[in-house]
Parts: C-alpha cells; sequence; structure tokens
C-alpha cells in the first residue's frame, strides 16, 4: 500500500492513550494475513513470524497511542471540563475544535475549547492543565446524559500532504512509528529468516510506557529495537538533538542503551547508503527503550527514530520517505540476524 494511505488510515482520530482497542483493529487489517497476530488485556498487539524455537528472538516495538484529553468534570451549564492525557501542547489549544469520544452517543461530540478573548484577558494569562474547558453547544441535560468521566477527546486534525513528500496532521507521534514496522512486515513477509520475529504495536506510552514493558516481559526477546519519532531539525530546537528531515533516520546512542544495537544498525545503513542521523542522550530516551531495556533480566536494546517536526500538536510533520528508509534498515537488520548476526 502506499505509504500516504497507510498513514491516512493510521492517524484516524482513534487511540487516545489507554483506549487503542479501535486503533488495534485498524493495525491488524494492515499487517501480512500470515503473521500470527496475539491482543493484550492493555489494548497492544503482537504481530509474530518465524519458528517458535529460532534464534534470536528479535522484538520491534512502536507505540500506537497518542496523546489527548480526558474528561474530569461537568458543570450546571453542561462544560465539560478536561486534563491532558500525556504532553500535549497547552499553547495550541486554545479555540481548538475537539472530538468527544462520549460513551452514550454513537458518534463522536464536537466541541470547542474555550478561549477568553484577548480585549478581557491578562497578557499573561493561557490554558493551564487545571484549566482546559470544552464548549459543544448542547444543553447541560443532553451533555451529562451523553458525556461520562474518563471519555477521551481528541484536538481535531485535518491530514495534509505537503511539498517534499511530507505529510502533516496529529497524531504522527508515533503512528509513523507504526508505519515503519507495518512496512518492514511487508518486506520481510514471504522471507526465510534466521531469527525469531515479535512486531509489538503498544499501548500507552505516552503515559507510563507499560504496552512496551509487559510486552516484552510476556516475550522475553533476547534483544530489541524501539521505533518512535524523534525532533527534526528547525528553529528553536538544538542541532544536537535533532536529525534533518529528509535525511533519513536517527540513531540513539545512550547509557540505557545497548551500544552493540546502535553500532550494528549504523553499520548496516552505511552499507546500504541510508542516511542517517545521531542523537546522543547521557540517560534515559523518554521512550519504551527504557521500560524494555530494563525489563526481566535486561533486554539489549535500541532506538530508531523518524524525524518530525512540530511535536504534540495538530500539525506533526514527517517525511515519507524516512519512514520508508527506516523500514528498510529496520527490515535489513532482522534479514542479517540482529546485533549479533553476519
Amino acid at each position: 500500500m502506499d505509504m500516504t494511505e497507510i498513514l491516512r488510515l493510521l492517524c484516524a482520530e482513534k487511540g487516545v492513550s489507554g483506549n487503542e482497542d479501535e486503533m488495534a483493529d485498524i493495525i491488524k487489517k494492515l499487517l501480512p494475513e500470515n503473521m500470527e497476530i496475539i491482543s493484550m488485556d492493555n489494548g497492544t498487539i503482537i504481530a509474530r513470524t518465524g519458528n517458535i524455537d529460532d534464534e534470536p528472538h528479535i522484538m520491534l516495538d512502536a507505540h500506537i497511542d497518542r496523546i489527548g484529553l480526558i474528561v474530569t468534570y461537568i458543570d450546571d451549564r453542561g462544560f465539560i471540563k478536561a486534563e491532558p492525557v500525556g504532553g500535549i501542547d497547552l499553547r495550541t489549544l486554545s479555540g481548538s475544535a475537539v472530538a468527544i469520544k462520549a460513551s452514550g452517543a454513537a458518534d463522536d461530540i464536537m466541541g470547542v475549547i474555550c478561549s477568553v478573548p484577548p480585549h478581557l484577558s491578562k497578557d499573561d494569562e493561557g490554558i493551564t492543565r487545571d484549566n482546559i474547558w470544552i464548549d459543544t453547544g448542547m444543553s447541560a441535560e443532553y451533555v451529562k446524559e451523553n458525556v461520562l468521566s474518563g471519555d477521551r477527546i481528541l484536538v481535531k486534525s485535518r491530514f495534509r500532504t505537503l511539498l517534499g513528500n511530507k505529510a502533516a496532521v496529529s497524531g504522527l507521534d508515533n503512528r509513523a512509528g507504526c508505519a515503519v514496522l507495518i512496512r518492514c512486515a511487508e518486506i520481510l513477509n514471504g522471507e526465510e529468516l534466521p531469527c525469531r520475529l515479535s512486531l509489538v504495536f503498544s499501548s500507552q506510552e505516552e503515559t507510563n510506557e507499560s504496552g512496551g514493558r509487559t510486552a516484552a516481559f510476556m516475550l522475553e526477546p533476547d534483544e530489541a529495537v524501539a521505533v518512535d519519532v524523534g525532533f527534526a531539525k528547525q528553529s528553536g530546537v538544538p542541532s544536537d538533538k535533532s536529525g534533518k528531515q529528509g535525511g533519513g533516520p536517527i540513531i540513539t546512542i545512550s547509557p540505557v542503551l545497548s551500544r552493540k544495537i546502535s553500532n550494528r544498525l549504523i553499520k548496516i545503513a552505511r552499507e546500504m547508503n541510508i542516511n542517517f542521523d545521531y542523537e546522543t542522550d547521557g540517560g534515559a530516551t523518554g521512550t519504551n527503550a527504557d521500560a524494555i531495556s530494563a525489563t526481566r533480566g535486561g533486554v539489549p536494546c535500541g532506538l530508531i527514530s523518524v524525524p518530525e517536526k512540530n511535536m504534540h500538536t495538530q500539525t506533526e510533520t514527517v517525511s515519507l520517505n524516512d519512514i520508508e528508509d527506516t523500514a528498510a534498515l529496520l527490515a535489513a537488520y532482522v534479514k542479517r540476524g540482529g546485533m549479533n548476526g553476519d
């Protein structure tokens, strides 16, 4: 399938952290039919291929959840109070349209995040975590009948294709990583692999990384590579913590990661003439790699990322070329047997 169409499907307005079941159903339909699919109770899905006795057992992980909001209270006028789920950029919320995944309604209920007119607000006033209110235009009776505390909310965003083979929409963190694993599965489909492979589409990374952690605990892989988005070079972003968009994946080096896996990815990328950038961290990576690497007795783990601009906003932007290059690199890594392959 064309990568643009894959991203359109993956960036459907579903899958706020802790409520990933609908997103998991979409991903199942995009995977090769001959893969064994396992659904975990926490919303994570696992696609497996290879003989159960094959070694090494390689795990590739990308989280399927996305940031959003959660309903916490409804006042007597029908205004809905909400709090962030994950690290949403509060600066982008004022006046934004939202879709409420209402428990009592067949379809999403549309609303707008309330904005105090600049004529009436002070210069330093703005939306805070404790001051997010949504107006649906409906009566208090209708809202209270259909919306429950705990219902998830997504900030609306329209999928756009940009010049330079790029796409912009909310949710690309980390649906871009999911697209990488789906394309990797397509590349490897029908291949005789020198290993056993588990593709993990994990839940709840944006809140506590529990999906990747529990999947690694259950699977007991010999090694793993987490796939996420990283910072793309743009104004205001440090050059040493970002990768050039359109310049290939970002390979991370960190004390919590396996240097052997990082070096192996670098070696294969050079042999395949795949451009890439480095990111070097002095500690944790802020991704599922941190949780996976500390599972059971420890899992050697690497991290590879798709450069993304405007992270955690309604216009997250990635290069489709970077997604394809990342998938090609990971497929080659698997076909060559992982970190100890020939």
